[in-house]
C-alpha cells in the first residue's frame, strides 16, 4: 500500500510538472539580446531498481544522448516503478505524460502484437541469435511498432534466458511442474506455454509478484538471473531451473511523433545513442548474469540445471506457435526472423 501511495503522489507531481515544462521541452529563456535554445527534456520511467540492468542501460542512455546532443538533451530517470508499471509506462509514451520507457517486450505486445515474434518460446537458442535478428530487423520492427501503437523502439536490450523458481521442489522434468502455481506476465503466449507442459499458469502484474510469491498466493515464478537477484526473489523462492524457453529481450521506447517534432540534431543523438547503448549493454549484462548467480548460490538457492526431458517441453511448447500467429500480426516478421535464423516456421 506505500509503494502504491508512492507511485500515486509522485505521478501527480509528475503530471503538474508538465504544465510548466510543456511536455517534455523547456521554454527558451532570453538572456540579454540572445535568445537561449529550449533544452529538450526525457522523462525515462522503468519499473526495476537501481541494482538492475534497467537502471544501467537508463544512465548509459543518459551519458550517451547529454554527450551527443551537446547538452541540448536532459535525462531525468524514474526507477523501481515510481511511474507505475511498465504497460503504464508504455501508455505514458503514448500519450507523451513521460518520453522514454523501458520494459520486457512482451508487456509491449498488448499495444503491438507483431512483438510477440520475440514471445513465442524457443524461438531463440543463443544470446547471438537475439542480436542477430534485433540488428538485421531494427527497421522492420520499429515500422512495425510504430504503426501499431505511435511508440518506436530506441534501444534493444536483453538479460539473458528467463529461469523457472518456486518454493516447494525441485523441477527436473515436466510432471515436477503438476500442482505448483506459477507467476506468469499477462502475456497470452507465455501462459500458453506454461499451459502446455502442465503447470498452473497465473497471471499477476509485475509489481505485485513478490507479494504474490510472499504470501503464497503463487508458488513460483520465470525471470532472469538478473531481475531474480535484483529483486531479491530468494528471500521467497528456494529453487531454480534452467529452462530455456525464452530469452529476456526489452525495448526502451519513445513516442515516434515526438521524437519526429525534434529538431534534427536532436533526433539524430537520441537514435545514436540508443543504438550506441543497444551494442554496450550485451556485454554488460554478462558479466551482471554471473555476480547475480553467484550472490543467489551464496543466498542459499538450489539449482537443478536443465529439465532431463527439455526437448519435450519444447515440442509442446513450439506446437502452439500456430495458435497464436493472428495474436502476433501474422507471420510477416516471424518468417523474417526464421529466415535469418536459418529455420522453416511452423505450419499451422
Amino acid at each position: 500500500m506505500r509503494n502504491r501511495i508512492i507511485s500515486t503522489s509522485v505521478a501527480l507531481l509528475l503530471a503538474l510538472s508538465l504544465v510548466v515544462t510543456g511536455c517534455g521541452n523547456k521554454p527558451a529563456t532570453n538572456v540579454g539580446d540572445q535568445k537561449v535554445e529550449k533544452k529538450t527534456v526525457i522523462k525515462y520511467t522503468h519499473g526495476l531498481p537501481e541494482s538492475d540492468p534497467h537502471h544501467w542501460t537508463a544512465l548509459k542512455f543518459k551519458e550517451l544522448v547529454e554527450k551527443y546532443s551537446n547538452g541540448k538533451v536532459e535525462v531525468t530517470i524514474f526507477h523501481s516503478g515510481q511511474l507505475g508499471s511498465e504497460q503504464r509506462g508504455f501508455q505514458d509514451v503514448q500519450n507523451n505524460v513521460v518520453q522514454a520507457s523501458s520494459l520486457a517486450i512482451n508487456n509491449a505486445t498488448v499495444y503491438s502484437p507483431s512483438m510477440g515474434v520475440f514471445d513465442l518460446p524457443y524461438i531463440f537458442k543463443s544470446r547471438d541469435e537475439v542480436y542477430k535478428v534485433t540488428d538485421a530487423l531494427w527497421d522492420d520492427s520499429a515500422t512495425k511498432m510504430i504503426k501499431e501503437s505511435g511508440n518506436r523502439p530506441i534501444i534493444w536490450f536483453e538479460q539473458g534466458f528467463r529461469v523457472l523458481s518456486n518454493s516447494k521442489r525441485e523441477v527436473k522434468q515436466m510432471s515436477d511442474l503438476k500442482g505448483l502455481k506459477i507467476r506468469v506476465p499477462q502475456n497470452p503466449l507465455m501462459l500458453g506455454a506454461f499451459k502446455s507442459w502442465g503447470a498452473e499458469a497465473t497471471p499477476i502484474s509485475w509489481d505485485e509478484t513478490f507479494n504474490a510469491l510472499q504470501q503464497g498466493v503463487v508458488d513460483g515464478q520465470e525471470n532472469p538471473y538478473t531481475v531474480f537477484n535484483s529483486s531479491k526473489f530468494y528471500e521467497v523462492q528456494k529453487y531454480i531451473t534452467d529452462i530455456h524457453y525464452k530469452i529476456w529481450i526489452g525495448a526502451v521506447v519513445v513516442n515516434e511523433k515526438w521524437l519526429q517534432e525534434l529538431p534534427a540534431d536532436v533526433r539524430d543523438a537520441i537514435l545514436k545513442a540508443g543504438k550506441e547503448t543497444s551494442i554496450l549493454e550485451r556485454d554488460h549484462i554478462q558479466g551482471v548474469e554471473k555476480e547475480a548467480m553467484a550472490n543467489m548460490k551464496a543466498k542459499g538457492m538450489i539449482f537443478t540445471g536443465t529439465p532431463i526431458d527439455e526437448d519435450v517441453w519444447m515440442k509442446n511448447a513450439m506446437a502452439i506457435w500456430p495458435d497464436y500467429y493472428d495474436k502476433i500480426g501474422g507471420t510477416e516478421l516471424l518468417d523474417k526472423t526464421m529466415k535469418l535464423l536459418g529455420r522453416e516456421t511452423p505450419k499451422k
